[in-house]
């Protein structure tokens, strides 16, 4: 998975380096979080970007080259969609996943987007994660895409508790990435019985327990409505039931 740093200043070392632009009432306009970037290219970068046309769309990608005016060597801006003081989180988040994917095939790549506060931040780290996603398990080893993920995203924030908010979207990230890999395991390849396997593994890596009832323990427990939608396939059907109790618990709450 991506791994996803913080406390970065748009002279980090790395491939490209993204900012955030929007529609404002006369044109592009910068977001926060591209001020140094703007003050190192100076009155150029606007211009530049319209010139290769950039509008500000939500996601839209412009790259351009910074000619030494960056550490990076390429500047991709991502568009936020309409200007306003307080720029959504999910529009961030989407942005995020746009220029990483943008950038496939790229070592390293640091984000100057919206994220001075920890929402903000949560935002752009998700969006950078999530869009780094690539599901490969079948893909033919000649026809493989030659642009991999980026591996390592820098996000330029000052938010309190970066850390612990990085965390987090790295556990939310994860735990979406093993969704997504699931859903996209063909049925032919993920039979219940092999799901199981992969919920216990998944359940024993972050402390939850497992069960889980076999075609013989459904029968006896009664689970008429699993057991006969199961008879139509010639592998049995599973049932995992989850459970964390962790101490000091005093709520309990059922997911069906």
């Amino acid at each position: 998975m991506t791994t996803l740093v913080t406390s970065a200043t748009p002279d980090t070392k790395a491939d490209a380096l993204v900012i955030g632009v929007a529609k404002g009432p006369k044109g592009l306009v910068l977001v926060p979080g591209s001020e140094a970037v703007a003050a190192a290219f100076g009155r150029k970068l606007l211009p530049t970007l319209v010139a290769l046309g950039a509008t500000g769309k939500a996601e839209e990608v412009t790259r351009t080259a910074t000619l030494g005016a960056l550490t990076a060597p390429v500047l991709v801006a991502v568009g936020l969609g309409d200007a306003s003081r307080a720029y959504p989180h999910e529009a961030v988040r989407r942005a995020a996943g746009a220029a990483v994917r943008a950038v496939a095939g790229s070592a390293s790549v640091v984000l100057a987007l919206p994220a001075a506060d920890a929402e903000g931040l949560r935002a752009v780290a998700e969006g950078a994660l999530l869009g780094a996603y690539s599901f490969t398990r079948f893909r033919v080893t000649s026809l493989a895409d030659k642009r991999p993920p980026v591996p390592k995203v820098v996000v330029v924030t000052e938010a309190a508790g970066a850390k612990a908010v990085l965390k987090r979207a790295q556990a939310v990230c994860r735990a979406v990435s093993f969704a997504r890999d699931l859903v996209n395991t063909p049925p032919s390849h993920l039979h219940p019985a092999e799901l199981a396997d992969a919920a216990v593994a998944e359940a024993e890596r972050v402390g939850v327990t497992a069960e889980v009832l076999d075609e013989k323990a459904l029968k006896k427990g009664g689970y008429g409505g699993i057991i006969g939608v199961g008879q139509g396939s010639s592998h049995p059907p599973r049932l995992v039931h989850l459970s964390y109790a962790p101490k000091g618990a005093k709520t309990t709450v059922a997911l069906v």
